[in-house]
């Protein structure tokens, strides 16, 4: 596009044109480009016309190559100077976000805050540009056999390290600090047969009812009371813990929560069992909170000591390994059994996946409800009262 004649009237007296495109102002020499659809100024940094024709070629040749997808020499030559540890740092001040630029929740990034740590030590100093799937089996191996503070860990944790170093390729990729992300298309370490679900770290109403007695027994009511909380609400530990006195309702007989991974439903029913295990702990309130710490009032305990207290507690009691998020799928079990749909549980626990979920991670039947639910079935035709078959005939048979 041209440009008109009252722009090169106001023009003219600033610059003089000393070439095409190229025009003099003062000590300099300047180039009349476009960029976006808009003609600028450019400096050629240079008072040498011959200079400044070379500049002015090197510029739109670097443009070309831009628009068509090709990187530029010094582009290419920044690759294989970066480091894996720049390109986390280059994650972490981006704020960790998703793909789509949505903020994480605090608890997500806390995890990846820690996921990075032993990711740093093992990937940190390697040149990004030479990194390949070969090193996430080598990882992976470092990882299982306690190559970070000596902690050994599974398959799953190493799945979930590797995925955020594949974030963080991921975002390199998209501001052109690498060219391509090398752990596109990696495999998962981890067996879905392999992985323990929460059903499998439930109690049996027997086994949860040992473990209320042994505690009473104590006089550790306040343990106690947090284990028979979660496994008659279903919440998550980290949704019960900071509950205050002023969530609780018991005349409409509802708690209001705040659901994390972005639940549903910040309703809670409050059971029968549930009325009676309020109303016994209000007796014994000392706090606003539902589940203060021992140590400060004014804070609610910490998830931490509650798991491994719990472990320690089966361990004593013989029983099998039970944990927090365990009673959470002991409650879907008993509505499951109490005759609730998956859906309607779902909702119940705030869970925004729907039914799916309940059969597939929380849902289990117990066997002697499964066997008394086999007593149901009937295999054979009754016979009418005149002792005669059935008139009701099979389409097999004609």
């Amino acid at each position: 596009m041209k440009t008109s004649s009252t722009e090169n009237e106001r023009i003219l007296p600033l610059f003089k044109r000393i070439g095409k495109c190229l025009y003099r102002k003062g000590g300099a020499i300047y180039a009349r480009v476009r960029v976006n659809g808009k003609q600028t100024w450019r400096s050629t940094g240079t008072n040498i016309p011959v200079d400044a024709r070379r500049w002015l070629e090197k510029w739109r040749r670097e443009q070309w190559m831009q628009k068509h997808g090709i990187e530029t020499m010094g582009i290419t030559l920044h690759h294989p100077r970066v480091t894996v540890g720049e390109l986390m740092d280059n994650y972490v001040g981006n704020g960790m976000r998703t793909r789509t630029g949505r903020l994480k929740s605090p608890a997500t990034v806390k995890t990846e805050q820690a996921c990075l740590k032993p990711l740093r030590m093992h990937f940190g100093c390697k040149q990004a540009a030479a990194v390949s799937l070969a090193d996430c089996d080598a990882y992976r191996d470092w990882r299982t056999n306690g190559g970070f503070e000596r902690r050994l860990v599974g398959t799953p944790s190493v799945d979930l390290e590797l995925t955020i170093l594949g974030n963080v390729f991921g975002l390199a990729v998209r501001r052109t600090l690498v060219k391509s992300n090398p752990l596109k298309g990696r495999g998962r370490y981890s067996i879905e047969e392999n992985i323990r679900h929460c059903r499998e770290v439930a109690p049996t109403p027997e086994g949860l009812q040992q473990i209320e007695h042994w505690l009473r027994a104590r006089n550790d009511d306040d343990m106690a009371d947090v284990l028979c909380f979660l496994a008659y609400s279903g919440l998550r530990i980290g949704e019960a813990l900071p509950l205050e006195w002023k969530a609780v309702d018991l005349g409409q007989k509802i708690l209001q929560v705040k659901r994390e991974k972005r639940g549903i439903m910040p309703f809670v029913p409050i059971v029968f069992e549930m009325e009676a295990l309020l109303r016994g702990m209000q007796k014994r309130a000392t706090s606003h909170l539902l589940f203060p710490s021992p140590l400060n009032p004014k804070v609610h305990r910490a998830g931490s000591t509650i798991r491994i207290r719990l472990g320690t507690i089966c361990r004593t009691l013989g029983l099998g390994h039970v944990t927090p998020h365990g009673l959470r799928s002991y409650f879907v079990t008993q509505a499951r059994q109490s005759g609730l749909s998956d859906a309607e549980i779902a909702m119940l626990i705030g869970d925004k996946t729907g039914p799916s979920i309940i059969a597939r991670i929380y849902g289990d039947v117990r066997p002697d409800h499964l066997f008394k639910q086999a007593q149901r079935i009937r295999l054979t035709v009754q016979s009418g009262q005149n002792g005669e078959g059935s008139s009701v005939k099979s389409s097999n048979f004609g």
